[in-house]
C-alpha cells in the first residue's frame, strides 16, 4: 500500500514561510548552487538568518533543515530539481534545459535548485490573494508519482484536484466539511473515479456515526485512533503520521485561497466557488508521464479558469456586485483600461478581492466585543503566555506565536473598538480569507497603530525577555513610537502613546521606557511607552468582558502608569501592577 500523501514535507509546515525563504535564496549565491551538504548548512545559515527557521544548536549538523527546506521547494515546482546523482556543483541538467524550452520566455540556465518562474511569481506576489493564487498554480499542477517525486509505483494522481472531488461529494451530503481525522482518512486514497470517491465519502460517514456515538472525549478519541489505524497498519507507520500529514495539508490547502475553515473543518471559500466548479470542469489531465510537458507546467504554474478572459471578465463583475452591496460606490471603483489584457483584468480582479475582503474585515472587527470571540481572544493570550486555561481543543494551531500574539492583541483592540481608523489599517501584518495571522507585522514600523477620537496608540508586542528583550526592542520602539507621534502630530495633532506587550518587562527595558527619550540629530523628543506584561493585559481583558471599559478609560489608566515613572525601573514596574490592579478593582 503506497504511503501517505502530502503536500511539502513536515519540516516545512507552515508554507506562509515559503515566501521568505524563496526570496533569500533568489537573492543569494546559493540560486542554482544548492549541491552538496556544505551547500545545505549555508542554506539552512541563510534561513535562519532571515528568521525563516531557528537554528537552536548551532554545534550540530544542520544541513538535514537546508535539504528538506530545498526538497519541499523543489517538489512543489518553485524551484528547479536535481536529477541525476553525478550532478555536481554548476553543472547543468539536459532535463532542466530540455523542460525551458516548454516555457516561454524562460531563463532558467539550466543548474538544478534554481529558482524557477512558479518561484519568481511567488516573490514578486506583494498582495496576499496574488501570495494564495501562485501557490493554487502551484499545488493544481502538482502531480505524484513523476519525475521529481516517486513513491511505490502508484498509479499518478493531482492531491489539490482529489481533495476537490470528495469535498464536492462531501458537501453535496452535509454542510459539514473535512476535520483533520477526516483528511487523515483521505491522505491513503489516490485516485480520481467517480465511484471511488463515493465510496470514500461513504467511510467518512460511517467514521461519523461511530464519533458521534460515542459518549465523552475518551470514547470519541478511542474511534479517532481506531479508524486511523486502519489505515495506518498496511502502511506500516503509526497513526499519529497520518494526524500530522492532515495538519499539514489543511496548512497548504487554506494558502490556496480556495478553502476556508468553519469550526475547525475545511470547506470550500464560498467567493471562490466559481473557481472550484471551473477547475472541476476542467477535469483531470495526467501529464507526469511526460517528464518535460510536467515540469514545464510545474515550473511556471498551472493555468487557471480566470487566464480565461470571460471567466476573469465574469470574476471582477461578482467582486464588483459585491463591493457594490457592501456600500462602495460604483463610481469609486477602479475600471479595466482600454484595450486591456487578460493580465489587466487579473490584476483588477485581484484588487477588487482585496477590497472585497476589507469589507469582511470591517464586519469581523464588529463582532470581536462578542461572545465567543471575546473569550477566544482571552484563550489565546493566555495560551500564548502558557497561563493554565480552560480547554483549548477549539483554537486554530498556533505554529507561529509571535504572529499569533501580534494577531490575538489586535482583536482585543478590535473588541474594544472605538477606532477611527479601520481595521485592516490597524495591523500591519497581513491575514488570510479566514482572517488568521500571515506572519509577523514587517520591519521599519511598529506592529500595530489604533488612531482613535482624542489619542493613538502604537502597540509592540514581543515573546523575548531578559537583557535580550532591551537590546532587540528597546531602539525599534522607541523609533517607531517617536516616528508615529511626528506623523501623527503633523496630520491631526492627537496624542501618541506607546503600549509594550511581553511575558516578563526586563528591568532594562523599563528603565529605557522610563526616561523615554528618542533623539532626532541633537533635538529630543520625549515619548510615552507604557510596558504591561500579558497577565497584567490579560486582567483587563478579563475586566472587560465582564464589565466592558470605554477607551476612554483605557486612556485614564495608561496615564496612571505614566505618572510614577520618576522612579527606577524595578519601582516603576510596581506601581503600574498598582495602577492596573486599582483599574480593574474599581
Amino acid at each position: 500500500m503506497p504511503s501517505p500523501w502530502a503536500f511539502g514535507n513536515t519540516t516545512v509546515r507552515n508554507p506562509l514561510r515559503i515566501r521568505s525563504g524563496l526570496i533569500a535564496l533568489k537573492d543569494s549565491t546559493l540560486n542554482g548552487h544548492l549541491i552538496g551538504k556544505e551547500q545545505e548548512l549555508k542554506f539552512a545559515e541563510l534561513l535562519d538568518a532571515v528568521n525563516v527557521v531557528e537554528i537552536r544548536d548551532h554545534s550540530r549538523d544542520y544541513s538535514d533543515m537546508g535539504r528538506k527546506w530545498r526538497s519541499c521547494f523543489s517538489q512543489l515546482g518553485f524551484i528547479t530539481h536535481k536529477f541525476s546523482r553525478n550532478t555536481g556543483l554548476g553543472e547543468v541538467e539536459e532535463l532542466i534545459l530540455q523542460a525551458k524550452e516548454h516555457i516561454e520566455n524562460c531563463t532558467l540556465s539550466g543548474l538544478p535548485f534554481e529558482v524557477t518562474p512558479s518561484g519568481g511569481r511567488l516573490i514578486n506576489a506583494e498582495s496576499f490573494p496574488e501570495q494564495q493564487e501562485c501557490f493554487l498554480r502551484a499545488l493544481l499542477a502538482y502531480e505524484i508519482p513523476s519525475a521529481i517525486e516517486t513513491n511505490n509505483g502508484s498509479e499518478p494522481f493531482m492531491p489539490l484536484f482529489f481533495v476537490l472531488q470528495v469535498l464536492k461529494e462531501l458537501l453535496s451530503r452535509t454542510d459539514q466539511g473535512l476535520s483533520y481525522v477526516e483528511m487523515g482518512i483521505l491522505q491513503a486514497f489516490r485516485t480520481h473515479d467517480q465511484n471511488e470517491i463515493i465510496n470514500i465519502v461513504n467511510t467518512i460517514s460511517e467514521y461519523r456515526v461511530a464519533y458521534n456515538g460515542a459518549n465523552g472525549t475518551v470514547a470519541k478519541r478511542a474511534v479517532d485512533r481506531e479508524t486511523l489505524t486502519k489505515f495506518t497498519q498496511p502502511m506500516g507507520i503509526q497513526f499519529e503520521s497520518l494526524k500530522d500529514y492532515a495538519d499539514l495539508n489543511f496548512r497548504y490547502l487554506r494558502y490556496t485561497g480556495l478553502f476556508s475553515f468553519k469550526g475547525r473543518r475545511l470547506i470550500f471559500n464560498p467567493d471562490k466557488q466559481s473557481i472550484v466548479d471551473a477547475i472541476l470542469l476542467q477535469g483531470v489531465n495526467l501529464i507526469s508521464d511526460q517528464d518535460e510537458q510536467y515540469l514545464a507546467t510545474l515550473w511556471s504554474g498551472a493555468i487557471l479558469p480566470t487566464d480565461n478572459e470571460t471567466n476573469a471578465l465574469s470574476e471582477i463583475e461578482k467582486y464588483k456586485h459585491l463591493l457594490i452591496n457592501e456600500g462602495i460606490s460604483e463610481t469609486s471603483l477602479p475600471a479595466l483600461p482600454p484595450n486591456a489584457t487578460v493580465a489587466d483584468m487579473n490584476m483588477l480582479r485581484l484588487r477588487f478581492e482585496e477590497m472585497h475582503h476589507e469589507q469582511l474585515e470591517l464586519q469581523y472587527a464588529s463582532l470581536q466585543a462578542q461572545e465567543p470571540y471575546l473569550s477566544e481572544i482571552i484563550t489565546y493570550l493566555k495560551k500564548l503566555d502558557n497561563q493554565r486555561d480552560e480547554d483549548t481543543s477549539n483554537l486554530e494551531t498556533i505554529d507561529d506565536k509571535a504572529a499569533y500574539l501580534e494577531w490575538a492583541v489586535w482583536r482585543a483592540f478590535l473588541a474594544i473598538d472605538s477606532l477611527v481608523n479601520p481595521a485592516y489599517e490597524a495591523r500591519r501584518f497581513k491575514v488570510d480569507q479566514d482572517f488568521y495571522p500571515v506572519g509577523c507585522a514587517p520591519g521599519k514600523g511598529p506592529d500595530m497603530i489604533f488612531v482613535f477620537d482624542d489619542f493613538a496608540l502604537v502597540v509592540e508586542v514581543t515573546l523575548t525577555s531578559s537583557s535580550r528583550q532591551e537590546a532587540s526592542e528597546g531602539e525599534p520602539v522607541r523609533r517607531h513610537v517617536a516616528v508615529e507621534k511626528e506623523r501623527i502630530a503633523r496630520e491631526s495633532g492627537k496624542p501618541v502613546y506607546g503600549l509594550f506587550l511581553a511575558g516578563t518587562i526586563d528591568n532594562n527595558t523599563a528603565e529605557t521606557f522610563r526616561i523615554g527619550v528618542w533623539y532626532n540629530d541633537d533635538t529630543p523628543e520625549f515619548i510615552n511607552i507604557i510596558p504591561l506584561t500579558l497577565r497584567q493585559f490579560v486582567q483587563i481583558m478579563d475586566l472587560f468582558r465582564r464589565k466592558a471599559f470605554s477607551v476612554s478609560g483605557l486612556r485614564q489608566l495608561l496615564d496612571c502608569c505614566l505618572i510614577p515613572r520618576n522612579a527606577h525601573a524595578p519601582a516603576w514596574k510596581k506601581e503600574i501592577a498598582k495602577s492596573v490592579e486599582k483599574f480593574i478593582s474599581q
